[in-house]
């Protein structure tokens, strides 16, 4: 679900597992599902998971290396194991996947993008949590989450709440700041955070794999438009922002809060009060010591009440910021907002801003509003959804954009 700048979901955590087994434990395992599910449901899986090489194909996956390179020549991109994995080969049931959502896209974007060399299986060793995007190397590297086979997982529904909400689990279970003991202080306790609905549930359709490569073929369409250099800032794409140091999101808070004019006042350690801010807001100082914010005020003893209220307003705005207030259907409301727009620390651990209004009219998804890079993936996969909400969902200056560079359905 995301781009490699960390590791993060196809909604779940994955554990690693062999690629490689005995045919007949494969051959078992067939026996023991179909025993369990009932003959019709496993006949019905059988016939679609063969890749056309009956029973073969689906416990010893036999067909499957020749599939992959008939669709890497159709679609002019590696699909399949890269060189130092040969034998680790996707499953037919992904790549009849695969194959449906390469052909629904524009060649332009598959074929002909030089961002775009190879989508391949992950290794038995792989440490990401979810399928991404890398752009060092150009590929898209599938994980299966929690590491469930192939079969069942190209067979995971967004439209199923029960299985949307673990894959939010999963995909929230490595984001620094969520836990109950920190919702709690927060007051956030009993508040439902999620990823891939919240403020709007309108991409929550579908079948998961289809979304996940929709999704992580718009952040190579992003790097190959450069989209996120170029037009992020604009209203229509969200109005972002990213900030590389915590200064300006301090001075704006500051401001906000009543405190612009009186930047200079110093703490107990001689630092200026936007100094100290700026200090207190940094996103990895604050996680490693979380009290030079929650204590902020106890740095400047000499001023008044007035001074320790409007300062409890950035201590407050600092802690919801740090914990992935994204995931909240309000996004953090109020607390987060200063003008028209709304600030937090991303899952990167960078400070982001947007225009609120942009994710109250048009957010496709919680996630979309996480990080710029999410947005444009988001939207690229509403964009091509094969349903026309989603699409609809989007601001309108945005499908406008994705007309005009020729993505039509």
């Amino acid at each position: 679900m995301h781009a490699r700048r960390e590791a993060e979901t196809d909604g779940a955590r994955a554990v690693p597992r062999a690629r490689t087994e005995r045919h007949e434990e494969r051959a078992a395992r067939a026996m023991a599902l179909q025993r369990t599910v009932g003959n019709a449901v496993v006949i019905q899986m059988t016939h679609r998971n063969t890749g056309g090489y009956g029973l073969g194909g689906l416990v010893a996956n036999t067909g499957a290396a020749e599939r992959e390179t008939a669709l890497s020549a159709k679609y002019g991109i590696r699909i399949g194991p890269p060189d130092d994995r040969p034998n680790d080969h996707f499953s037919h049931s992904m790549l009849n996947r695969i194959d449906g959502v390469l052909g629904s896209l524009p060649t332009q974007d598959v074929r002909d993008n030089p961002e775009l060399v190879a989508i391949q299986p992950a290794g038995a060793d792989t440490e990401s949590a979810a399928s991404l995007y890398d752009g060092d190397d150009r590929s898209i590297t599938m994980v299966s989450p929690f590491g469930m086979p192939s079969w069942l997982y190209t067979e995971l529904n967004r439209a199923a709440s029960w299985q949307r909400s673990l894959m939010d689990k999963g995909a929230m279970a490595d984001y620094e700041g969520i836990s109950e003991a920190e919702d709690k202080a927060l007051g956030l306790a009993g508040e439902k955070r999620q990823v891939m609905g919240g403020t709007s549930d309108v991409l929550a359709n579908g079948n998961l794999v289809k979304w996940t490569l929709r999704h992580e073929i718009g952040h190579s369409v992003d790097k190959q438009s450069g989209w996120a250099q170029n037009l992020k800032h604009e209203a229509r794409f969200g109005g972002w922002e990213a900030y590389g140091s915590a200064r300006q999101v301090a001075l704006a808070i500051l401001t906000e809060a009543g405190l612009g004019d009186q930047l200079d006042v110093t703490d107990r350690y001689h630092m200026s009060l936007i100094d100290s801010v700026e200090v207190a807001l940094d996103p990895e100082g604050a996680r490693a010591a979380p009290e030079r914010l929650t204590n902020l005020a106890d740095g400047f003893p000499d001023q008044d009440d007035q001074f320790r209220t409007r300062l409890a307003r950035v201590v407050e705005f600092g802690r919801l910021a740090l914990a992935q207030p994204w995931t909240l259907t309000n996004g953090g409301g109020d607390t987060l907002a200063i003008g028209n727009r709304t600030y937090h620390v991303d899952h990167y651990g960078q400070w982001v801003s947007y225009l609120r209004a942009e994710r109250e009219q048009h957010a496709v998804s919680n996630y979309q509003f996480s990080t710029p890079d999410e947005w444009f993936a988001e939207a690229y996969a509403a964009y091509h959804d094969p349903k026309p909400g989603p699409r609809a969902r989007l601001n309108p200056g945005a499908r406008e954009w994705f007309e005009e560079r020729g993505d039509q359905m």
